[in-house]
């Protein structure tokens, strides 16, 4: 029984009685359409020939741009070649520069090197009287009895000993000798 009768509900929910019979909204959308499709001749053709114009519109302004950007990112590229190129000169200058002043520095240091090496040389020959680039203890003595005159705020004591030069103990001081003891006297004061 209860079937039946959900049967029958079902079956009166199909029927359309509860409408309007003068309920034709749909038809007149389709005539409205329909007018408009023969007044326009055919309204889907100027959506397309539209959208055909954008297309064609925007791909001419895309070209122009991407043209565009293709000659300022060309420009760009050239523009840091140029500078990396320069850059790469100066460091080339600059490295050619640290060369020459070294190779200044270093001949003054020999230069300035041989000078002190040649007033050591001059202070040297002044006690050797008899020229033989050796200085004996009397020539040494009688050097030091001099220089003692010209500076008489100096006594003897302040005056290296022969002894302090000759490093070898055989009675005569060399060249060698003497720079030894100047070298050591430098680093002593």
């Amino acid at each position: 029984m209860v079937c039946v009768l959900c049967l029958v509900v079902y079956v009166r929910g199909q029927q359309y009685d509860e409408y309007p019979a003068d309920d034709n909204m749909y038809h007149d959308y389709a005539q409205k359409q329909q007018a408009k499709m023969d007044a326009g001749g055919g309204g889907g053709m100027k959506a397309i020939a539209a959208g055909g114009l954008g297309g064609f519109v925007i791909g001419r302004k895309l070209r122009q741009v991407k043209k565009q950007h293709q000659k300022e990112q060309k420009k760009l590229y050239t523009q840091y070649y140029n500078d990396v190129y320069k850059m790469q000169e100066q460091i080339n200058e600059y490295a050619y520069q640290a060369e020459h002043y070294k190779s200044v520095a270093v001949q003054v240091q020999e230069s300035a090197e041989l000078d002190a090496m040649q007033r050591d040389y001059d202070e040297f020959k002044q006690p050797d009287i008899d020229g033989d680039d050796r200085i004996s203890r009397a020539e040494f003595n009688m050097y030091v009895k001099n220089y003692l005159a010209n500076y008489p705020g100096l006594a003897e004591k302040d005056y290296p000993r022969f002894e302090d030069f000759d490093h070898d103990h055989d009675g005569f001081v060399s060249f060698s000798e003497y720079s030894q003891q100047m070298a050591l006297q430098v680093q002593q004061a």
